[in-house]
């Protein structure tokens, strides 16, 4: 009794009910829950539905097709190459076969269980698979935000609301990488947790599981041990203070806890690179400065030249204005160190504001839940639903996309002539590549770099390429240093700039994407002329012939 008191609240005296300050006195599970088809076709699902419809709207990229911002990040290429090397060897790499700069070097896949997912899904339907996967991923990560809300609301409505709200902000980091896999984790790992809470106590073994196969997919299962060690510590102590309130842990659900910890934390060795790929997160936090400063993720967030800065302050203005005027909402200490946790992780590292849209979420519909109608079942609409939530299926199903629409995406924003260009002239090298690295390692060209930062900073390479597309001082003395004979750039950057100034460099190929440029010799026959580069009609008659 003492328990339920604890965890529900006070018993209210004009109805007997208990009310919890962190529970809103009248949730939709109190309703009689409809069966079979009803349940399937009932307003919850068909808010779901919408979700899923606007996570596949929002995975289109600079106005491709739906699913293409799969390719929004040129390391999707090294992902894919990795993890297809791995299923046609069976093996891990322990050195990189992929750069000029550092072959040989010693090096891991870090991310190694993502990575073979993607290869499986290009292996199964191409570039359409790769989209297919994004595509779930995303849809599966809103309706998981969705449900995790919903436990915190009890209301489907302000949880779709909430989800809504938060979707462009998650949706800036649905793209083709395995951290959408580690995010995905990190939810199911809360969904349990909160159902602990609320007394659904078997789920929680499957933590030691998830945590096995999170360790060797993503390092944000560091994020998975702080939401397990905020609800183990708040569940230690007993309080109500102003707005927050601890509930204690009975000492049989306190031990459980703590021994899925210990089996959680007991399973991050096994990987097939043993501990490494527990202690990299820490590694990357302590030895590779320049590759924080470099990676634009990693950047404070008020340094990203983009809006998120403005619509977090404003997120968090809104929430806090409207507890000002309705009253504080109530939150359990757990909520409350979370949510502390990801305000301060946003403002330090841009990447994590989806770290932040995933603990907000719940609030923000446990907080609308105060004005939005309760769903009710007897006054639902199923029929209706039912044909809305077809419709939306077909549409999903129309706008799929085809492979013929991901290879016009990838034409349009990647170096695919330049890199037939090269080939066509194996010669020409080794090729200094201002970006596109992983493309080009997927293409398998070798690379100066690519987005395996890591690996390049340990090296000195990192820090020469600084130099090198900064066009400094120090820009000719590297070329000789690497043995750079052509350089693959970007349009208007400082490095195309440089180069166009130099005698000793002749633009050798031109598209509407790139520019390559190779270094004089004595060997003409090394260098192709610019006048030597086919014309749009000669490039379209030997598309045709091949």
């Amino acid at each position: 009794m003492r328990r339920a008191l604890l965890r529900y609240g006070s018993p209210d005296i004009a109805t007997g009910m208990n009310i919890s300050p962190t529970t809103p006195p009248f949730r939709e599970t109190d309703q009689p829950i409809p069966s079979g088809w009803r349940r399937a076709c009932s307003f919850p699902v068909l808010l779901g539905t919408l979700l899923v419809l606007g996570a596949f709207l929002s995975t289109s990229w600079d106005g491709n097709a739906p699913g293409s911002k799969v390719f929004a990040d040129d390391g999707v290429w090294w992902h894919i190459k990795v993890g297809e090397q791995m299923l046609a060897t069976h093996t891990l790499p322990t050195s990189d076969p992929y750069s000029f700069t550092i072959k040989g070097e010693p090096w891991i896949a870090y991310e190694w269980l993502g990575e073979v997912a993607m290869a499986l899904a290009v292996r199964a339907a191409g570039m359409r698979g790769l989209a297919g996967l994004l595509i779930v991923l995303s849809g599966v990560t809103l309706l998981l935000i969705y449900y995790y809300s919903y436990l915190r609301s009890g209301s489907s409505k302000a949880a779709f609301a909430a989800s809504a709200v938060v979707l462009p902000m998650a949706s800036a980091f649905f793209t083709g990488r395995p951290h959408v896999l580690g995010y995905l984790y990190l939810l199911v790992t809360l969904i349990l947790l909160e159902r602990f809470r609320n007394g659904h106590r078997q789920g929680l073994w499957w933590l030691p599981l998830i945590f096995l196969l999170w360790v060797n997919t993503h390092g944000t299962f560091v994020l998975g041990f702080v939401a397990l060690g905020a609800y183990l510590v708040s569940g230690l102590v007993s309080f109500r203070f102003a707005f927050v309130t601890a509930e204690p842990w009975q000492p049989d659900e306190r031990r459980r806890l703590l021994i899925v910890f210990l089996l959680s934390t007991l399973v991050l060795p096994l990987t097939p690179y043993g501990t490494r790929l527990a202690a990299y997160p820490l590694e990357m936090t302590l030895f590779q400065r320049i590759t924080l400063t470099l990676n634009g993720e990693w950047l404070p967030l008020f340094r990203n030249n983009g809006p998120w800065g403005y619509v977090f302050v404003s997120l968090l203005f809104l929430f806090v204005l409207a507890q000002v005027f309705t009253g504080p909402l109530q939150m359990r200490l757990e909520e409350l160190l979370l949510l502390l946790f990801a305000i301060g992780e946003s403002l330090l590292h841009v990447r994590f504001l989806l770290f932040f849209a995933i603990i907000f979420a719940p609030l923000l519909a446990a907080l609308l839940a105060r004005w939005v109608p309760v769903y009710e079942p007897r006054n639902d609409k199923y029929a209706l639903n039912a044909v809305l939530i077809a419709l939306t299926v077909l549409v999903l199903g129309v706008w799929f996309p085809s492979n013929r629409a991901m290879n016009e995406a990838v034409n349009r924003e990647y170096p695919e002539k330049a890199v037939d260009f090269l080939r066509q002239h194996p010669k020409v090298g080794p090729t200094f590549n201002e970006t596109w690295g992983g493309y080009l390692l997927w293409s398998g060209r070798p690379v100066f770099i690519d987005g395996r930062f890591d690996l390049f900073e340990y090296a000195g390479v990192l820090a020469d390429y600084i130099h090198i597309i900064h066009a400094d001082g120090d820009t000719q003395f590297l070329f000789h240093k690497w043995g750079v004979r052509s350089c693959l750039v970007k349009k208007t950057t400082p490095l195309h700039v440089f180069l166009a100034s130099q005698p000793g460099w002749k633009q050798a190929y031109e598209d509407n994407v790139s520019l390559l440029f190779v270094r004089q010799s004595d060997d003409q026959a090394m260098v192709p002329s610019v006048t030597q580069r086919p014309s749009v009609k000669a490039q379209a008659a030997m598309k045709n012939a091949r």
